[in-house]
């Protein structure tokens, strides 16, 4: 249990240039004591950010290159080592290509960074909640763990921020794996918050400066945001990011999860917010993942409703350049290539949205039974 009253810091912050968002981020961790109260001299500290697939960074998917290279370089001033590392959703051939293409191979060369794969191991073992978890040995190593998740939003579990981005801490085909075992997004929250718990950031750092709206992690639309949010307690820095999207951060999966566990509150009115006022940086119409009402219903009432009540993945064929990328990472070989076009076996497929996440061109889109457009 969480003691004393939780506090979240905002900032505004209009665009990606390394001044500007260097100076924000300062303004930010000021009333938390700064980087200096988390970076002692000599420290390793492992960067993670949102690395979930290919794309470039004015795609919203990733923790934009600058924001890191800000974080990078205040982490140097205090006298921290600085680490970079994620494991990317799906399989991974060639690391050094995501890398690449988010912009984060440049910015380590630049700021003298390393950057670590997770994939390579060594690993360690964790047994919690009855599950297995494989770590790299790189989490224990890390003296100080910053968290850099990105602002968006999520088609399976509404939203996706702080807690949810210490998931791709798990290497491998893990992270595949349980959406397998656990595709309802309540049980699914239950590993993510299972993860959270192991890893345990030191502080979570936002990239909001451009978030993503609608059909998220990946297929959603960059939004302008222009903020950056820090707390030492993910869970009140996920009540208050959501809340600024418009949900209601109690019907949040994960936030629900946490609130069970006792590791924060899911209400506005329990975190200090340190900045200018929620109500005037609230987004009024900021687009919400279109099955976002299927993430709130109960498991044993989809599966009576299955019939009428259903979301469900579908590619474009006007999109979809048959790389097979959806067809080798899903969880439940419920895809295969037809005239160069994935095909989805609904009869198998679990709605987890694996092959959402990992397509490289955006090519899933979300089709819905006439009851679930109209809820």
């Amino acid at each position: 249990m969480l003691h004393g009253t939780p506090r979240v810091s905002l900032t505004t912050c209009s665009r990606y240039d390394l001044k500007e968002v260097q100076d924000a981020l300062r303004r930010t961790l000021e009333p938390l004591g700064g980087m200096s109260a988390f970076v002692k001299p000599g420290d390793r500290v492992l960067l993670k950010p949102n690395l979930l697939a290919a794309h470039s960074p004015e795609k919203a998917v990733t923790t934009h290159p600058v924001f890191v290279e800000a974080v990078a370089r205040l982490v140097k001033e205090a006298g921290g080592r600085v680490w970079i590392g994620d494991s990317p959703a799906g399989t991974i051939h060639g690391i050094r290509r995501f890398w690449r293409i988010s912009g984060l191979l440049e910015v380590a060369e630049r700021v003298g960074a390393d950057l670590l794969s997770f994939e390579s191991g060594p690993y360690f073992e964790v047994q919690k909640n009855g599950r297995r978890y494989f770590f790299p040995q790189i989490l224990r190593e890390a003296d100080v763990i910053l968290n850099l998740p990105k602002f968006k939003t999520h088609n399976l579990v509404l939203f996706t921020g702080a807690v949810k981005n210490m998931y791709g801490t798990l290497p491998g085909l893990q992270k595949r794996d349980f959406h397998r075992v656990a595709p309802h997004p309540a049980r699914f929250s239950e590993i993510i918050l299972d993860v959270f718990e192991i890893t345990a950031p030191t502080l979570s750092l936002m990239d909001a400066v451009v978030g993503m709206e609608g059909n998220g992690p990946a297929a959603g639309q960059a939004r302008p945001v222009e903020l950056l949010l820090a707390s030492t307690d993910a869970v009140a820095l996920d009540t208050v990011a959501s809340f600024l999207m418009g949900f209601q951060p109690e019907k949040i999966p994960t936030l629900n999860e946490a609130r069970k566990r006792g590791l924060g509150s899911a209400k506005i009115e329990d975190i200090s917010v340190l900045g200018p006022p929620l109500e005037s940086l609230r987004i009024p119409d900021f687009k919400l993942p279109s099955n976002k009402i299927m993430s709130t219903i109960p498991e044993s009432i989809l599966k009576w409703a299955g019939k009428f009540l259903w979301s469900r993945p579908v590619a474009d064929p006007a999109k979809c350049t048959g790389c097979g990328i959806c067809v080798a990472n899903c969880p439940v070989n419920a895809m295969k290539l037809v005239n160069r076009v994935a095909v989805i076996d609904y009869k198998t497929c679990i709605n987890c949205l694996c092959c959402d996440e990992v397509c490289p061109e955006n090519a899933m889109k979300i089709e819905q039974s006439w009851l679930a457009a109209r809820l």
